[in-house]
């Protein structure tokens, strides 16, 4: 494998979009390919194919993609190798929908991810349309046969990471009322939860900003995410 240390971040960015783009003109439309500049976290997807699959522009945070990628998160943990990847795992769009997800990361020779090549495929699309030719098929053979309207609330995508964090925690304090000591920690410790869900601390600066946020200091962050941690362990 080729070492990045004479390889142009630009250059390898430039590259990957237009890759981008040439795959995913042949692609069909439940499959999405996205490029994120790891480089500017708040606003990271430069390119993008099949957007109705996350919801996802150009300029959107990489946080706003695929919930509970817990494969994406340990690719961006510090490695020596230049590229790291993780194929066919299953992450969930906004609204809870099962996808099928391949991610790549591009690291700098200091080991730093700067981009990140990922694929999403919304396989629920073949099987609605499977359900809807069976159920045409069931209307013909039965006048009275009446399909069921199933409505998906998708959840709404900030535009920022800061007004993500406020939406969070206004959710959690929603959830656990009170003013207390131990009423307020539960709601943090939701609230720490949802960000580690979203993606939050995977990215520079999450902590700081989550703890901003959260108005507390970072080492209390820190303190929750290891109370989290040890609560799933004894699941």
């Amino acid at each position: 494998m080729p070492s990045l240390e004479v390889i142009d971040e630009h250059i390898v960015l430039d590259i990957l979009s237009s890759t981008v783009r040439l795959v995913g003109s042949l692609l069909p439309n439940n499959i999405e390919v996205v490029l994120h500049d790891l480089r500017n976290p708040e606003c990271s997807v430069v390119e993008i194919s099949s957007p109705s699959i996350t919801g996802r522009k150009k300029g959107d945070s990489v946080i706003s993609g695929a919930r509970r990628d817990p494969a994406f998160a340990n690719l961006m943990e510090f490695s020596s190798e230049p590229i790291t990847y993780v194929l066919n795992y299953e992450t969930q769009d906004n609204a809870g929908n099962p996808l099928r997800s391949s991610s790549a990361i591009y690291r700098n020779a200091q080991g730093m991810p700067f981009a990140a090549l990922c694929i999403n495929a919304d396989y629920q699309q073949i099987d609605k349309a499977i359900a809807l030719i069976q159920q045409l098929t069931a209307s013909e053979l039965n006048p009275t046969f009446k399909k069921e309207q199933q409505v998906i609330i998708s959840e709404p995508t900030p535009d920022n990471i800061d007004a993500l964090l406020q939406e969070i925690i206004d959710i959690a304090m929603e959830q656990n009322p009170g003013s207390n000591r131990p009423a307020i920690k539960k709601a943090n410790l939701v609230a720490v939860q949802r960000m580690q869900e979203r993606g939050i601390f995977i990215i520079k600066g999450g902590v700081e900003k989550a703890a901003k946020a959260l108005g507390v200091s970072r080492y209390t962050v820190y303190n929750y995410l290891d109370e989290l941690k040890a609560q799933n362990e004894g699941e």
